[in-house]
């Protein structure tokens, strides 16, 4: 039985976020919940575990509490890992998408270290 896909991305389509407001929503939902953690790799333990529910051991180590929230489900209201999985059979956009997300996450990370 093949899985439903919230959304649907031909094999030609490239991502657009303007087309997205609810993955927006959910980064600055994320970005709000994750602030005061530290920036040891925030954008990497995010998409890596939205995308395959995985996370490199030195990414735990280096950012436990992050690691934590993550894993426990409650930071996410499914958005991104919709998109995640319906772009799966659009390699091109699926890196553009991923792209954008560590950019938005790597945005955040900037922003707490030049406060600091």
């Amino acid at each position: 039985m093949k899985p439903f896909n919230k959304y649907l991305v031909k094999t030609n389509d490239q991502f657009n976020p303007e087309y997205f407001s609810s993955i927006n929503e959910e980064i600055d939902s994320i970005n709000a919940q994750i602030g005061h953690l530290p920036v040891a790799f925030k954008s990497e333990i995010i998409v890596s575990f939205l995308k395959d529910h995985s996370v490199q051991n030195n990414w735990i180590k280096a950012n436990p509490g992050l690691a934590t929230l993550v894993t426990s489900g409650s930071l996410f209201t499914g958005n991104i890992k919709s998109l995640l999985a319906s772009s799966r059979n659009n390699p091109g956009y699926l890196q553009d998408f991923e792209s954008y997300l560590i950019k938005k996450f790597t945005e955040l990370e900037s922003r707490e270290t030049s406060i600091r």
